[in-house]
């Protein structure tokens, strides 16, 4: 999308003044995509990898995978999917490969998955902004409710990582990610995914979804999440992002938070690229915290709080016997 390509023109430190058209803002994007990559190789006489793409169908959505720093079928380090947002297509996700591989250093394949009539599910954002504008209670029904077309999206989704494990090979790290409505869907299939299926999840300008369901499938997958979230984004409000945060520290998963001052956009590249390069080191997926070393039963509930901001509705409640002792996530 526009905003898309203006974020990663400007994470380069480049200006978008001048670029009436998109075939100009891609341009620019292009030259922005190079300078990112020089800087992440940390050398000015290197130039950016080389990347081999294939498209193809699976389980009726279109992908574009592209191989990068040398990676092959089956000899992948790191294999990263990146969804697309409502109303966009999956080339307007595509540079951020050509930011981001350079700076991996390891060999890479990203998927980019294409929606069929660019959105993976019904949606309209402006619910978003009109419950916020309603009050609480609404979001946080809108944050229950599961959107007819989320479980055709898990089961194609299952089949697009089935495909993206079988040419990257056995060794790979497994990252789910996506932008916008392409965040949440992403976020929903790692989390429907059997244990230990994906390292990584990244949430960049999304919002919780089926919040119920995620909080009963964090009791046993502990996968890594990076959230990212515009501070003055009005198409998908700043809040949810603290929503998401919350609801994954209640599960006990490490997160990453990296807001920014932009609006619904990716934001800067460099707290990704980071996070990424953590993934890539970190040793096999530790098995979840034990959960059971406390006499106390535990469970997940959301409900509405005083102040959206402070309270971001997420409420981690415990029972114990004879010592009941409610504490925020």
């Amino acid at each position: 999308s526009i905003k898309e390509l203006k974020s990663v023109i400007t994470s380069a430190g480049l200006s978008f003044a001048g670029c009436s058209e998109k075939g100009e803002l891609r341009d620019r994007a292009r030259e922005a995509q190079a300078r990112l990559a020089t800087a992440a190789s940390g050398s000015s006489k290197r130039p950016p990898p080389e990347a081999t793409s294939d498209r193809t169908v699976v389980a009726g959505w279109s992908v574009r995978y592209e191989f990068w720093n040398g990676g092959g079928e089956g000899d992948v380090d790191m294999a990263i999917v990146l969804m697309h947002g409502i109303g966009a297509s999956p080339d307007d996700l595509v540079p951020l490969a050509g930011a981001l591989a350079p700076g991996l250093g390891a060999k890479c394949l990203f998927a980019f998955p294409g929606a069929p009539n660019a959105a993976w599910w019904p949606l309209d954002p402006s619910q978003w902004m009109m419950q916020a504008m309603s009050g609480e209670n609404g979001l946080a029904s809108m944050i229950r409710t599961e959107f007819p077309g989320l479980a055709e999206c898990r089961t194609k989704g299952a089949a697009l990582v089935d495909d993206l494990r079988r040419r990257a090979g056995p060794r790979a790290k497994i990252v789910l990610g996506g932008f916008s409505q392409g965040a949440m869907t992403s976020t929903d299939l790692a989390l429907s995914l059997p244990p230990d299926s994906v390292d990584a999840i990244v949430h960049i300008s999304g919002a919780p979804i089926v919040v119920d369901t995620w909080a009963k499938a964090l009791e046993t997958r502990k996968p890594r999440v990076f959230i990212s979230h515009g501070r003055s984004d009005f198409v998908l409000p700043f809040a949810v992002s603290g929503w998401t945060k919350s609801l994954f520290e209640a599960g006990r998963v490490p997160v990453t938070y990296a807001p920014h001052d932009g609006a619904h956009q990716p934001g800067p590249l460099e707290p990704l690229l980071a996070f990424l390069r953590d993934t890539l080191s970190s040793p096999e997926p530790a098995a979840p915290a034990d959960l059971t070393a406390s006499a106390c039963a535990t469970s997940t509930a959301l409900a509405p709080q005083p102040s959206l901001v402070a309270s971001p509705l997420l409420v981690r409640r415990r029972s114990c016997v004879g010592r009941p002792s409610p504490a925020r996530g």
